[in-house]
């Protein structure tokens, strides 16, 4: 065999084996339209901004056009990743170039595994703003706190009063408890859901933070970063102002957060989502996956070709309740394909070694409240349940050869790898995360 083909050979090999075992082909899609040719290439994902509404219907009536907002997201392949590798064996190559050997397949294999699976699972942190499940941090509206929001072109800019006595933002007693810091931090908060609250029975909708400008400070958009579309109308930029759909109307109206004067009684506040971790153990983590279903479920998600992505601490969890709870399937032997390792609460169960599944730091708390000192709170595991259309992936191997190695009787092997993923806009209301700590 021609030593020309070695590079094919591997390139053929190492590919199969990365589709069998990665995670990242079974939790993703490919739906783009365009080819790969180089890096920097874009490819195309057709996304519509918002749903389409039903109108009431009048007999000899002109029917009202509804305006449809949709958005051409495109997929970057952004990432390059490169093998250069001598072989200054060429005799034992053409001896076994025919059937390459199984060790060095498997390296390469783990390796791009490991990278491209530890890019993907990252992009938990672009689910939907209101699908995070973990402890809720909620600062409540009173004598001393409180929280107004003002829209701007992009979506809008959350302001938390400070502390009447002190002037500065402290900390609030939860309900376990836990005295948590209720100021914004960075990075602890960007990218996580917010929404303002007025008592018990009411709220706005769940919006994103993308920057903080201080503790008191940070701007928001919609879960999907909309500024236009059927359901944001009279110019408010930010949905559901006027209610949330959990708490009560799902429309805007009077008493926005925008315009209603902060009383001693009924003041605005502000709840952070997952704030903090919730604590994943054999007697919670099949109640736990149920409710990330449920936020997919809200969502109106397809119930199939659902997928979770946990560490393999997780997974040893899930081994111990499948012994108590029999919904949860949990595989001990067999073939294992793209890290599924069982399936529980509708979803196909992936286990994602290593550092794959991204972590961040929980909100800062304090043994006392006041000026006190904060104090980080615990690092813990961002772990993406997704329906397959939340991510789309694209992927090339874009040249694999072996060129003489200069000033050497040898060879070089060399192979460049091309590829980009991206959660469409829309697409985000298919993902949901689990913020747990072990």
């Amino acid at each position: 065999m021609a030593l020309d083909n070695f590079g094919i050979q591997f390139a053929t090999k190492t590919l199969r084996k990365f589709y069998q075992t990665a995670v990242t082909p079974a939790i993703t899609n490919t739906n783009y339209e365009g080819q790969i040719k180089q890096a920097g290439d874009r490819v195309r994902i057709l996304s519509f901004l918002s749903d389409i509404t039903l109108t009431d219907y009048t007999a000899h009536t002109d029917m009202s056009l509804e305006a449809i907002v949709d958005s051409e997201d495109e997929l970057v392949v952004e990432k390059r990743k490169y093998y250069n590798f001598p072989i200054d064996r060429t005799e034992d190559l053409f001896t076994y170039a025919g059937d390459i050997s199984d060790t060095l397949v498997e390296n390469a294999n783990k390796t791009i595994e490991r990278t491209i699976d530890t890019y993907t699972i990252e992009k938990a942190g672009d689910a939907k703003a209101g699908n995070w499940v973990g402890i809720d941090v909620r600062l409540t509206a009173g004598r001393q706190t409180g929280a107004s929001v003002t829209t701007t072109a992009a979506g809008g800019t959350i302001e938390l009063q400070a502390d009447k006595a002190s002037g500065m933002i402290g900390h609030e007693e939860q309900p376990d408890g836990t005295n948590v810091y209720v100021g914004f931090e960075d990075p602890q908060d960007i990218g996580k859901p917010i929404r303002l609250t007025s008592g018990t029975t009411w709220a706005t909708d769940w919006y994103k933070i993308t920057a903080v400008t201080d503790s008191n400070t940070a701007s928001v958009t919609n879960w999907d970063g909309a500024t236009a579309g059927s359901d944001i109308p009279n110019g408010d930029i930010l949905r559901r102002l006027y209610g949330g759909d959990e708490f009560t109307e799902n429309l805007n109206g009077d008493g926005k957060p925008t315009t209603e004067t902060r009383t001693v009684a009924t003041g605005w506040g502000v709840e952070f989502q997952a704030g903090r971790a919730t604590s994943i153990a054999s007697g919670t983590i099949y109640e736990q996956m149920t409710e990330v279903s449920e936020k997919l479920d809200r969502s109106e998600i397809p119930d199939t070709d659902r997928h979770l992505t946990v560490p393999s601490q997780v997974v040893k969890i899930l081994k111990q309740a499948s012994e108590l709870q029999p919904a949860i399937a949990m595989a001990y032997e067999g073939v294992i394909l793209n890290g599924k390792v069982g399936r529980a609460a509708g979803f196909d169960v992936h286990m994602a070694a290593g550092i794959r599944v991204s972590t961040r730091l929980e909100k800062s708390t304090s043994s006392t409240t006041g000026d006190a000192v904060k104090v980080d709170g615990s690092r813990t595991y961002v772990i993406l349940a997704n329906h397959i259309e939340f991510m789309t992936f694209a992927y090339k191997w874009a040249e694999s050869r072996v060129v003489d190695a200069e000033n050497q009787f040898a060879k070089k092997y060399q192979g460049l790898h091309l590829y980009g993923a991206v959660v469409p806009a829309l697409r985000r209301k298919n993902g949901a995360v689990l913020f747990g700590k072990i």
